[in-house]
């Protein structure tokens, strides 16, 4: 494979979880994509639709729960592939790639910008809301918020090991909110004063149930004891027809090393466990938040039927991993 900068750059970011939140590194990547095209010396259109194919596969397979990236990534390949069916030429591909892919980060800005709207909707006057990691889409309904003038104070767990909460909390605050960051454990101790929870997703399952970053659900379990709705903000682009997906993504583990360093843990003869998500039950949920409306999580059967047909067609990151035999 020859050098590619881009793609380059945004690989050791994920790597190394510099870039936080699901719809932000799917946009990071659509975007090295786009720029990638100039370092391109495909001569066929076949060999220019393998080359950004592989890409693509790179990315997933660093991130291959992540239904957002693998929707933008599937939207891509499509085009190319009609593209070349049209019978136009590389030069004509590297143009279409690099429209298609602002098109894609355009309408994920556009679905932020309304779940924020239709989010602050929920967001009352005094409240303290309480938010797991970091999200763009949390971020853009707290924005509004503030944007509407109304006083809200916001706790942010720090999301260890990778501490995506410092993230949004500096962002948070950047902003002009009243900011706490807090340790993951005690978000069981600030719940009793807490107005309302807002939550991202990683992905949202047919039956309503919630693939987030790990620790999620022991937050939205501590809000459902203590009588605290829990809003969840996801673009639909995050549903997935993958019945077992939830099942698949809690097998998922994160690298050791960022909980312990690997020569210590060998050392010492410690196991050290890194699950990456976790699973959200429905009924720990009030509401689903999306740039087509508010829905209960047992309404979101309907909008996947909308995106996926009927009976559910699913589709996998893995699918992409055979460019990288």
């Amino acid at each position: 494979m020859p050098s590619n900068p881009p793609i380059e750059k945004v690989l050791e970011e994920l790597r190394s979880g510099k870039i936080a939140g699901e719809t932000k590194i799917t946009m990071e990547c659509l975007d090295a994509i786009a720029s990638s095209t100039v370092y391109s010396n495909a001569k066929r259109p076949e060999d220019f639709e393998h080359e950004i194919a592989e890409y693509l596969a790179l990315f997933l397979r660093e991130r291959p729960r992540l239904i957002l990236l693998a929707n933008a990534a599937r939207y891509l390949l499509n085009e190319v592939k009609q593209g070349i069916e049209k019978g136009l030429s590389v030069t004509e591909l590297k143009k279409l790639v690099t429209l298609k892919a602002m098109d894609f980060n355009k309408s994920m800005r556009a679905a932020i910008d309304k779940i924020g709207e239709i989010g602050a909707r929920y967001i009352e006057d005094g409240d303290v809301i309480l938010t797991h990691g970091a999200s763009t889409t949390v971020l853009s309904i707290l924005a509004k918020a503030k944007e509407e003038g109304k006083s809200i104070q916001v706790l942010v767990t720090e999301a260890r090991p990778e501490f995506q909460g410092r993230i949004l909390a500096m962002a948070l605050a950047d902003l002009g909110i009243s900011t706490t960051l807090i340790v993951d454990s005690a978000h069981y101790y600030y719940m009793k004063k807490v107005h309302k929870v807002v939550l991202g997703a990683t992905a949202i399952c047919p039956n309503g149930c919630i693939v987030g970053r790990v620790g999620t659900g022991a937050v939205a379990l501590a809000a459902h004891e203590h009588r605290v709705k829990v809003y969840v903000a996801a673009n639909t682009q995050k549903i997935t027809a993958e019945v077992a997906f939830a099942e698949e993504a809690s097998h998922e583990r994160g690298d050791p090393s960022w909980v312990l360093p690997q020569e210590e843990s060998r050392r010492l003869g410690i196991f050290v466990a890194n699950p990456a998500y976790d699973i959200t039950p429905p009924e720990y949920v009030s509401l689903i938040i999306t740039e087509r409306g508010a829905v209960p999580p047992q309404g979101v059967i309907l909008i996947a039927k909308e995106i996926y047909g009927w009976p559910l067609v699913t589709f996998k990151a893995a699918d992409f991993f055979e460019y990288l035999a």
